[in-house]
């Protein structure tokens, strides 16, 4: 399996996994952080996508009483959806501001719903075999994918599902704003490409992958229009109910959607 590489074509270190926590750290702690007046304002001009807990949940379907892993679980918003439906979830982040969010947030659900724990996402701690599903969201493309697909496969029960939400690499638009605002990632932060999910695919029965977020991105010309967040919003919301159809006729498209939704089937 070929090795994930950061942009500069290079294998994550360990300073550079020390690197995502501290930026995290500083991201939840601060919001944002952004290099002078113009990255900030081509960061505003990101693209709206809906509904991104809502597609992932219904990915899951019935959760009631499944043992979940959820890998980057952030400020813990998709941890309370889970937890609420009755799953029995382990949570987890390489950023310590993150988990101390989450545990704020989901108080009521330790210890006997949640458990919240530090950790890099390709290399978990947990038993083989020990869970339902693992689930998460703009976390692979942090992280060494070929390490993370092994350490997936491995904890997941046969006939698991493993469901992600990411940025998906194709898309010249996406790809020049990424590169106009460094200061908003890091340096090992690199959108997912068809041949990685190809790849990672192969530690798995079945792979199933679900474009989406390619009509959204004309939200960016709404607030380039309006300097309105609101309308910005508001547009993406519209695209994203045209989208399906236009997608369905339109699959050579695919490709150059921003976000991709992938099940992994052990």
């Amino acid at each position: 399996m070929s090795e994930r590489r950061t942009a500069n074509g290079n294998k994550p270190s360990r300073g550079q996994i020390d690197e995502e926590a501290e930026f995290h750290d500083r991201r939840f702690r601060y919001g944002h952080q952004v290099a002078g007046r113009l990255e900030k304002w081509i960061v505003s001009l990101s693209p709206s996508m809906p509904n991104l807990k809502g597609r992932l949940l219904t990915a899951l379907g019935q959760i009631e009483g499944k043992q979940i892993c959820e890998l980057g679980c952030g400020g813990g918003g998709l941890t309370r959806e889970l937890v609420i439906r009755g799953a029995r979830v382990s949570a987890s982040d390489i950023s310590a501001e993150a988990l101390s969010l989450t545990r704020e947030r989901n108080k009521e659900f330790i210890p006997g719903q949640l458990d919240v724990q530090q950790m890099d996402a390709s290399n978990l701690p947990y038993n083989d075999q020990s869970f339902d599903l693992v689930v998460g969201v703009s976390i692979l493309h942090h992280i060494d994918i070929s390490k993370a697909a092994i350490e997936v496969s491995r904890v997941l029960k046969p006939g698991g599902k493993a469901v992600f939400i990411e940025p998906l690499a194709h898309n010249p638009v996406s790809n020049m704003w990424r590169r106009l605002s460094p200061s908003a990632r890091t340096q090992a932060e690199r959108p997912l490409s068809y041949s990685e999910i190809a790849e990672m695919g192969r530690h798995f029965r079945t792979v199933d992958c679900h474009e989406f977020a390619l009509l959204t991105l004309l939200s960016s010309f709404v607030y380039l229009i309006t300097h309105s967040h609101k309308a910005k919003m508001r547009s993406a919301e519209l695209l994203s109910r045209l989208e399906p159809a236009f997608l369905k006729i339109c699959v050579p498209l695919r490709r150059y959607s921003g976000a991709i939704l992938i099940e992994f089937t052990k």
